[in-house]
C-alpha cells in the first residue's frame, strides 16, 4: 500500500469533494462543524502554534474571507452555506480525515491500526485490541470509548465519544500517556493516514452522505487515498480492492475463522472459544482482526491463544444466562434489522 510518488500523500478520489492533496497546514485555519469535532481539532491546532477556529455551520454562515484553509468533514453536503462560500472564495480545502492526519504525522511510539468499513468496526477492533494486547499494552477507540487493554482485559478510559476522527486526537493522547504499544482506532468513513495497519471490513450496505451526493464507500476510500508509503492494507474480500492480506470466506480470502479454527493461507490453528460464542456471527470480525494481526508480525498460534475463552462482546450477539433466563443481547450501536433477524433466528435454534 504506497502513497504518491516521494512519500506525499494524495487524496484525489473521485467524488471526494475538494481534496487537494495533503499540504502542510498553515495560515489562518477555519474548520467547519463543531457538532463534529471542529473544535478539538481547532484546540489541537493552536497548541501547535498554528491560527485556527471552529466554526458552527448549521445554524448560520460563518465568515471566511479572512482565513486561508478551510477544513470541513467530509459529510458535510456541498450544498451547506460555509462549503459554497469556501468555493466562492476560492479557499483549500482539507477534509477532516486529512487534518487529522497531518496534525498527528510525526514520531511517536505506538503502531497504529485504523477500522473503517459499512459493518463489523467496532466488534473488528475489539477482537484486534484484545489479540494485541496479549503482546503489549493496546488503547482502542471504538464506539464504547477509549479503552486501555493488557492481557485480554479491557479498562474503560472515557466514554461518550463519537467515532469522528476528530476525536483519534483524543485516542492518541491516551496512548501516548498510558505508554501504549498500540492504538486501535475505529473511524466512520475513511482513514487519517496515521495508520501503519488500515483496515477495511465490509461495504455491504453502502449508503449516502453528504447530503445524498456522496457514496460512503467512497468517502472510506480515504483509508487508500491518505495511506502513508509503508504501511499495510487488511480489506475483506468483498471490498474488493488490492490489499496486502484480504479476509473471509470466498476465494479471495487468505484468512478465515470458521468451526473452530483459523485458517491462513495454507496454515491452521484451533480456537478454543467459549461454548457459547455465536462464531457464525463473529467468523468476519475475528478473521479480519487475525488478518491485520498477521500482517503487525503475529502468528497464527499467538492469535488462536489470544481468542481462548473468548465470549463475546456485549451488544453483539453476546450470549449470558440471567435469573435462569437466556439472553442473547445485539444491542449494539449498529443494530439494523439484518441484525434484529440474526438475533431472532438464533434465538429460535438456542
Amino acid at each position: 500500500m504506497r502513497g504518491a510518488p516521494g512519500g506525499r500523500r494524495v487524496h484525489r478520489r473521485p467524488g471526494i469533494p475538494e481534496s487537494y492533496g495533503s499540504p502542510r497546514i498553515d495560515g489562518k485555519v477555519a474548520v467547519l462543524d463543531t457538532i463534529h469535532g471542529a473544535g478539538t481539532i481547532a484546540e489541537r491546532m493552536r497548541v501547535m502554534g498554528i491560527d485556527a477556529s471552529a466554526l458552527e455551520v448549521y445554524h448560520a454562515v460563518p465568515e471566511l474571507s479572512s482565513f486561508d484553509l478551510v477544513v470541513a468533514p467530509v459529510h458535510l453536503p456541498p450544498a451547506n452555506p460555509a462549503r459554497r462560500e469556501a468555493r466562492r472564495l476560492g479557499r483549500r480545502v482539507l477534509t477532516h480525515h486529512q487534518a487529522v492526519g497531518d496534525l498527528l504525522e510525526g514520531e511517536r511510539d505506538y503502531k497504529a491500526f485504523e477500522v473503517t468499513g459499512t459493518v463489523g468496526k467496532t466488534t473488528t477492533s475489539l477482537i484486534l485490541s484484545r489479540i494485541l494486547s496479549f503482546r503489549g499494552v493496546a488503547v482502542s477507540h471504538t464506539t464504547r470509548g477509549i479503552e486501555v487493554w493488557k492481557d485480554g482485559e479491557s479498562r474503560l478510559l472515557r466514554s461518550g465519544l463519537s467515532i469522528t476522527p476528530a476525536n483519534v486526537i483524543l485516542a492518541s493522547d491516551a496512548a501516548t500517556e498510558t505508554s501504549a504499544d498500540y492504538l486501535v482506532s475505529e473511524i466512520s468513513l475513511g482513514g487519517t493516514g496515521l495508520a501503519d495497519f488500515a483496515v477495511l471490513t465490509s461495504f455491504a450496505g453502502d449508503y449516502k452522505v453528504a447530503g445524498g451526493t456522496l457514496w460512503a464507500t467512497t468517502a472510506k476510500l480515504q483509508m487508500v487515498s491518505l495511506s502513508k508509503p509503508g504501511s499495510k492494507l487488511i480489506a475483506g474480500e468483498g471490498v474488493k480492492v488490492s490489499a496486502d492480506v484480504t479476509f473471509g470466506p470466498g476465494p479471495r480470502g487468505q484468512v478465515y475463522a470458521m468451526d473452530r479454527k483459523i485458517e491462513a493461507r495454507g496454515h491452521e490453528a484451533p480456537l478454543s472459544l467459549d461454548e457459547g460464542l455465536d462464531q457464525e456471527s463473529y467468523a468476519p470480525a475475528i478473521s479480519g482482526a487475525a488478518a491485520a494481526a498477521l500482517a503487525a508480525g503475529f502468528d497464527l498460534d499467538e492469535i488462536a491463544s489470544a481468542l481462548e475463552g473468548f465470549a463475546g462482546l456485549g451488544g453483539r450477539m453476546k450470549e449470558t444466562w440471567v435469573d435462569g433466563i437466556h439472553l442473547l443481547d445485539n444491542s449494539n450501536s449498529g443494530l439494523r434489522a439484518s441484525g434484529v433477524e440474526a438475533a431472532l433466528l438464533r434465538a429460535g435454534t438456542g
